[in-house]
């Protein structure tokens, strides 16, 4: 089952099934995949979820109650998984953006950061909440869902990364452009759940939201990555000064993708009405 929700069935069931879908794949990863993997797959099912029950919310008082608690329900999972993730993130970041073998005292340090033991725990942890989850889909409450409710969600979701793009451009700092990363993934998701109900004007969006969701989520782990060198670079050897070099041509090459990527996007006269 793809993640997309399909026109020919009603909406309560399209969001229904597409969660205990996520869930289950999810459940699935927790019990087959090795560690790393697995806590990487819990992590984005539990946004895809986030993701569906944020674009129902704004329909009745019931969704909003159910996108309070179970948006509550399924970040703590991913906080949960984040002790372990955070330094395999900065791994990352170094090994598929810049010259990783050129700055082996970093990579080293890295991996040491990474706690295998707290990995183990916490994925165990991961999984209980993850079946608590699932067997609370039985009891919500969606039935006087519509279409013209998942579309005011979109709506809501475009606005929201719209103002979270001009926020970021004006004041150029981490937070603002991690806000817009959360935002833009937001409409990637939804773009991704609508583009069979609306293929022309939403589902032509999908490519282009997941290059800009990539970007800023490279630009994002590269921002943390150089901070936390430059305050251990008295253990690296002498690597400090060219791993900075090399990190600061990188964001300047996504931070170009980023301003093309939100021109094409919000540019759009189609979305303009929708900003306000």
């Amino acid at each position: 089952m793809s993640y997309e929700l399909s026109p020919r069935h009603p909406v309560a069931k399209n969001i229904e099934e597409a969660t205990k879908h996520q869930i289950k794949v999810a459940l699935h990863a927790c019990a087959h995949l090795c560690r790393d993997d697995a806590i990487h797959q819990v992590r984005k099912h539990c946004k895809k979820i986030r993701a569906l029950v944020r674009l129902i919310r704004t329909a009745t008082p019931a969704t909003e109650q159910l996108y309070r608690f179970e948006n509550a329900h399924f970040r703590q999972i991913a906080e949960v998984l984040s002790g372990s993730r955070d330094p395999a993130s900065l791994h990352n970041a170094l090994t598929k953006q810049l010259e990783a073998k050129r700055f082996p005292a970093t990579v080293a340090l890295l991996l040491a950061r990474i706690d295998t033991t707290e990995s183990d725990q916490a994925l165990a942890q991961a999984q209980q909440l993850l079946e608590q989850g699932l067997e609370r889909i039985e009891h919500w409450d969606l039935q006087p869902l519509r279409n013209k409710d998942l579309l005011r969600g979109y709506t809501v979701s475009y606005r929201r990364a719209y103002k979270a793009m001009q926020a970021a451009f004006a004041e150029g700092d981490d937070e603002h452009f991690h806000t817009l990363r959360k935002r833009v993934k937001d409409q990637w998701y939804h773009s991704r759940l609508m583009k069979k109900r609306k293929p022309r004007q939403i589902g032509r969006r999908c490519k282009h939201l997941n290059k800009l969701a990539s970007d800023l989520g490279d630009w994002r782990d590269l921002r943390l990555l150089r901070a936390f060198v430059a305050f251990t670079g008295d253990q690296l050897d002498g690597e400090l000064i060219p791993l900075l070099d090399q990190a600061q041509l990188r964001l300047e090459q996504l931070r170009e993708s980023i301003e093309c990527g939100c021109e094409q996007l919000f540019a759009c006269e189609t979305w303009q009405q929708q900003r306000k």
